[in-house]
């Protein structure tokens, strides 16, 4: 049933790479039209609540990104709790910018191991360390979609048998993200932060270039809680 969907996301990652305003608006109308399509309303709206606790994990990771935890040690050290192998946060590794998804799903469940899959995200490029923001071009954003491996952690029944396993447990992503990773309204916050507390002329006038092309990517986001 998700044929017409993935051909539509074929021709939207084909026919998007236009700049043309008129034809990036169309075609980012068109995964959502085939998926309209091809998949019956009540299963839609099944999906869109997110009920599987594989795809709740998402929800409450895309959630962290949007507020900007990924983008500081002390939101690095909450968010690794959702990790299985959590990494040490990344201090100068660059910053991946992009937008909530639309779409969270569980594509595989093999006991304890599962798959989900976001899509109807869009990617803008990144920020490196010194504050620099490079497009990704093709009118400002391209649709993306992402797979995480998720495990299964079972919890150990008491201390004292702490190789007995029980089902109780919770699901967890499998390892943590290399790079940081922010919508845009956390990356503008994070670059104003950053840009109030340097005294180097360059890397402020990056941030105010790096805040400015944001800004006209979407406007308002210097304000609002989500873009």
């Amino acid at each position: 049933m998700w044929h017409a969907e993935l051909i539509g996301t074929i021709f939207l990652f084909v026919i998007g790479r236009s700049q043309r305003p008129l034809i990036h608006f169309l075609t980012r109308l068109l995964p959502i039209f085939a998926l309209l399509v091809s998949c019956p309303v009540a299963l839609f709206a099944q999906v869109l609540q997110y009920k599987r606790p594989t795809e709740q994990l998402i929800k409450h990771y895309e959630r962290m990104v949007a507020e900007g935890a990924l983008l500081s040690r002390d939101g690095w050290a909450r968010a690794s709790k959702l990790f299985a192998q959590s990494g040490s946060y990344p201090a100068n590794s660059e910053i991946q910018l992009m937008s909530t998804p639309g779409l969270i799903g569980e594509t595989k469940l093999d006991g304890d191991r599962a798959q989900v899959e976001t899509k109807w995200g869009d990617y803008y490029g990144t920020i490196d360390s010194n504050l620099r923001f490079k497009s990704v071009g093709y009118g400002g954003s391209v649709l993306m979609g992402e797979f995480f491996s998720l495990v299964f952690v079972h919890h150990t029944q008491s201390h004292k048998e702490a190789t007995a396993r029980s089902d109780s447990g919770e699901w967890k992503i499998e390892s943590a993200p290399l790079a940081r990773t922010g919508t845009i309204a956390a990356a503008i916050k994070y670059v104003e932060r950053r840009r109030d507390q340097s005294n180097d002329p360059v890397t402020r006038k990056n941030a105010d270039r790096t805040i400015a092309a944001l800004r006209r990517l979407t406007p308002g986001c210097g304000n609002a809680s989500a873009c």
